[in-house]
Order: structure tokens, then C-alpha cells, then sequence
């Protein structure tokens, strides 16, 4: 070992020995790869990932590796690694080495490349298919994904949560008045306000025109009323839009999932009880 001499390519590669005991030492490390990850060769060849490699990231790749190892073949992957020489995106193939008498892994050559700034444009992308594009907050197409997802971990783990639909008071007469460009800036401000309310665990979308919804990872009515609280607590304050003083105000309706709910249960529920509310504020 190393059967490939790795310090002659020019693309970042590395190479690992297998031990009799199974354990696995980094045999080779070419400049390329020191380069980008800000590791030394001294530090990392005859060592163990776990010897060399924080702890975390030793545990990770030495799962990668074991798992080159018991596939026997080619095996391509991704992943985040903080490293000395900075956070980055790596994609990274394995081959495993065979011994031709045994067929048993000896060893193990990786080759790996920097994939940071496609990845960060795969992300930016991705954000935006997800974002509002008026408020900065998540869009109905997120919205609708987060609420499977916590509708089918309710029914599989029983982790409650509670929706929350809110509509626009009198929002009409406003885009009547003060034209479009004040209805949203009217948006705006409350999609900022309603964001102040809730939790960084909790889910906030603009799902319509002036609508909003919200997932709000409670497990009780009680718990539900203080979250609730909060999500009304800046609401009441007077806004200024193009130099006009304005109260506006919101209709909510709220459920904390019961068992058996589905996602059209709970989406028709919280919207009955947000219209009784807006009855009511009309009435």
C-alpha cells in the first residue's frame, strides 16, 4: 500500500490501509487535497481519521469508508465538511482495493472535489422556489410541504403541533384607498410583525393574497393559547404606510391536531374557525 501513488495526481485524492485489526490509516494525501482542506500530510498519513479528524467529522468519514468497503465497489457520495481550510461542499468517490487472491478490501482510494459553489447555487435556488417574493417569508408551495410532513409525523410519532390561518381585516378598502403599493406594504409589515411571534422551531408562510398560515410545534390547548399570544401580540400596534396612521387588523383560526386528523381535516377546521373570527370582528 498505496497501490496508487495519490501525490501524483492533480485532482484532490487520498488513500487509506486496512489493518488485519480493521483499522483504517491514511496511506497517502496529495498537495492538491492539503491545499483545499488546510490539512498537512504529516498530520494525516500512518493516523486513523479518528486520530487526526475532530471528532464528528473522524466518525462521518470512517462511515463513508466502511461503507465503500462493504459495498466492494465504487461508491460516490456528498457532504459538508468544516475543515482547517474552511467550510465546504466535497463530492467524493471511493474505490475500494482489492486483494486479486482474497478478494478482501486492503485498502480504499478516494478522490474528491470542491463542489461549494454549486451547491451554495443549488441552495439559493432552492430558497427562492420556497420564499415570498413581497415578504421574504416561506411561499404556500412550502407551506404545503411543511404540513404533510407535520401531519404524517403526527400520525406516525404523535408529535402535535397546532395550525394557524390568518386573513387580512378589511384588507380590501385598503388596496381601494391607498392603492396596491400601500396594500404591500401592509404585507410586508405584518409578515415582519407575525414572524416576531413565533419560535425558530415554528413554520410562517404568506399562503394568498392576504393570507397567512402558521405551523406552531405546540402539544397542548394551553400551549397553544401562549403561542397564540404572542403571534398577536405585535398586531396591535399602529402602522405607518405612505404617511398614513393604520390599525390593521387579523382574523385567526386555530387547531391543535387531534389523532386521525388529515392534512384537508385540519386545513378546513383552522379555515372555519379563522371565518367565525372574521364574522365575528364584522358583526
Amino acid at each position: 500500500m498505496p497501490v496508487v501513488d495519490v501525490r501524483l495526481l492533480a485532482a484532490p485524492a487520498f488513500s487509506l490501509s486496512i489493518g488485519v485489526d480493521g483499522a483504517m490509516r491514511y496511506a497517502g494525501v496529495n498537495d492538491s487535497l492539503c491545499r483545499l482542506t488546510g490539512l498537512d500530510v504529516g498530520d494525516l498519513v500512518g493516523r486513523t481519521p479518528a486520530e487526526c479528524l475532530p471528532p464528528e467529522i473522524a466518525a462521518h468519514v470512517e462511515t463513508q469508508y466502511r461503507h465503500c468497503m462493504k459495498l466492494g465497489s465504487i461508491y460516490e457520495y456528498e457532504e459538508h465538511l468544516d475543515l482547517p481550510g474552511g467550510a465546504k461542499w466535497w463530492r467524493t468517490a471511493l474505490s475500494p482495493i482489492l486483494d486479486p487472491a482474497t478478494g478482501t478490501a486492503t485498502g480504499l482510494f478516494g478522490m474528491s472535489s470542491d463542489i461549494t459553489d454549486r451547491k451554495r447555487d443549488e441552495l439559493e435556488l432552492r430558497s427562492a422556489a420556497f420564499k415570498d417574493s413581497l415578504t421574504g417569508i416561506c411561499n404556500r408551495r412550502r407551506f404545503d410541504r411543511d404540513l404533510d410532513l407535520a401531519v404524517s409525523g403526527a400520525l406516525e410519532a404523535g408529535r402535535i403541533f397546532a395550525l394557524v390561518l390568518a386573513d387580512v381585516d378589511r384588507f380590501k378598502p385598503i388596496n381601494d384607498t391607498y392603492g396596491h403599493a400601500a396594500g404591500d406594504a401592509v404585507l410586508q409589515e405584518l409578515a415582519g410583525r407575525l414572524a416576531k411571534g413565533i419560535r425558530s422551531t415554528d413554520r410562517l408562510a404568506r399562503i394568498g393574497g392576504d393570507e397567512f398560515a402558521a405551523i406552531l410545534w405546540v402539544d397542548s390547548e394551553a400551549a397553544t393559547d401562549e403561542a397564540m399570544q404572542r403571534l398577536r401580540f405585535h398586531l396591535d400596534e399602529p402602522m405607518r404606510i405612505q404617511d398614513h396612521a393604520m390599525r390593521v387588523g387579523m382574523s385567526f383560526g386555530t387547531v391543535l391536531w387531534r389523532p386521525g386528523m388529515t392534512t384537508a381535516g385540519i386545513l378546513a377546521e383552522a379555515d372555519h374557525a379563522m371565518y367565525r373570527e372574521k364574522r365575528a370582528i364584522a358583526a
